[in-house]
C-alpha cells in the first residue's frame, strides 16, 4: 500500500521538489530559488529553502520558508528517502506578519501534525491527520489561491 508521504527514491524525492519550484515559477520572484540540502548523518539530511518570495493570485507578496528533515535508507538498488519532519511557513511580505505554518509533531509540545493560523486572534492551532499533511505543492496552492 502506497501512502501519501511514504518512501521514494532519493533522486526522485529531490526531482519532485525541483519540479515544484519550476511549476510555480510564474509566482516566484526569488532569483534562482534552490533548496539547500545538507547531509547531517548517513541516514539523515536536511532540506531548506528560505525567503522564497511568492505572489498570490490576489497580488499579495509572501515570504515562504520550507524546512524538511529527511530519513535515508538503502534500498535494493538506490537510496530511499522519506520526510520525517517539516515546517512550511508563510509571512505577509508587506507587513512582516505571520500568516500560516504547518508543522510536524514536536516532542516537547503539539505532538501531532498541526497548522498554526495566525490570521485569527488568538491564533488557531489546528490538528491535522497525517494523511492530510500537504505536499509542498499543495501548500503553494493554498497560498496562491487564498491570500
Amino acid at each position: 500500500m502506497t501512502t501519501k508521504h511514504g518512501w521514494n527514491t532519493f533522486d526522485n524525492y529531490l526531482r519532485v521538489h525541483e519540479k515544484v519550484l519550476r511549476t510555480y515559477s510564474g509566482h516566484i520572484f526569488t532569483q534562482d530559488p534552490q533548496y539547500t540540502i545538507s547531509q547531517i548523518t548517513e541516514n539523515y539530511y536536511e532540506m531548506k529553502i528560505s525567503r522564497l518570495d511568492i505572489q498570490t493570485e490576489k497580488g499579495t507578496r509572501l515570504l515562504v520558508k520550507i524546512e524538511k528533515d529527511i530519513l535515508i535508507k538503502q534500498g535494493a538498488r538506490r537510496k530511499q528517502a522519506k520526510t520525517s519532519g517539516y515546517s512550511y511557513h508563510a509571512v505577509d511580505k508587506s507587513t512582516d506578519r505571520n500568516l500560516i505554518r504547518y508543522c510536524s509533531p514536536h516532542f516537547d509540545h503539539n505532538n501531532f501534525h498541526h497548522k498554526h493560523d495566525y490570521r485569527k486572534n488568538p491564533p488557531l492551532l489546528i490538528k491535522i491527520r497525517e494523511e492530510d499533511v500537504p505536499h509542498v505543492s499543495e501548500f503553494f496552492d493554498e497560498l496562491i489561491d487564498n491570500f
